[in-house]
């Protein structure tokens, strides 16, 4: 940053009196425009659930027909590793400003614009439920017990959030007055544009339920087991560079 103010004030008072007095926001704004936000990944499709097992059927007089157990639930499908990156923070535009007498502090702040955050990862799926087991049958001196109710699908992982954008690079602001009322200054804020986030990891897809066991003595089916979360992204590799600044009286 160039400087160069040849009035002999007070600066370090000067800027207490601003902030004393309320001042929180620049006067002038050199900012170059914030990236945008990536996309979110598509998110996965639910298992099917099982098909329910067929029933046994007995007769005292020509014995059984056999039943069938639940089948299991289908696993829900996997958020999507789609997420898109954050977009680079735009450069900050180049300033010139001719001032003819200053009065009063003024804060001129110049950053690039800051990267964007990445989009979330895709949600998972959830399990399909198991079907439900066939009932069992009693006739007489025949008999089958109740069927196994089938396994719930396990739920889908999530998807990889995507990575965040850099911030964008600073540029020099030229500043040139001709005089400077007392106790007024120009002050220079120079910021680098922040690189964004990463994006969120998708949510793992919830276990399908366990069908019910048939009557007469089936058993129930195992429950499927939660996905696992998907991973954030990384954040943004880099700040921007500063802005520079070169300020000075004509002649």
């Amino acid at each position: 940053m160039t400087t160069n103010l040849n009035h002999k004030t007070d600066y370090t008072n000067i800027i207490s009196t601003a902030m004393a007095a309320g001042q929180a926001n620049a006067d002038i704004l050199c900012v170059g425009s914030d990236g945008t936000g990536g996309p979110s990944g598509a998110n996965g499709g639910s298992g099917n659930a099982g098909v329910a097992g067929q029933g046994a059927s007995c007769n005292w007089a020509s014995g059984c027909n056999d039943g069938s157990a639940g089948s299991n639930g289908a696993d829900g499908g996997k958020g999507g590793d789609t997420a898109g990156p954050g977009a680079d923070g735009g450069t900050a535009p180049t300033v010139t400003l001719t001032v003819g007498t200053l009065t009063g502090a003024v804060f001129v702040v110049a950053r690039g614009g800051n990267g964007g955050n990445g989009g979330s990862g895709g949600n998972a799926g959830s399990g399909g439920g198991g079907g439900n087991g066939g009932d069992g049958s009693s006739s007489g001196a025949y008999s089958r017990n109740g069927y196994s109710g089938g396994n719930g699908g396990a739920g889908g992982n999530g998807g990889i959030g995507g990575a965040g954008g850099n911030g964008g690079n600073g540029s020099l602001v030229t500043i040139a007055y001709q005089t400077l009322s007392q106790a007024s200054m120009f002050i220079p804020v120079a910021l680098p544009g922040q690189p964004g986030t990463g994006g969120l990891g998708g949510q793992g897809g919830v276990g399908g339920q366990g069908g019910q066991g048939g009557s007469h003595g089936g058993g129930n089916g195992t429950p499927g087991g939660p996905g696992a979360p998907g991973s954030a992204g990384s954040a943004g590799a880099s700040a921007g560079m500063p802005s520079t600044f070169n300020i000075y009286q004509t002649a």
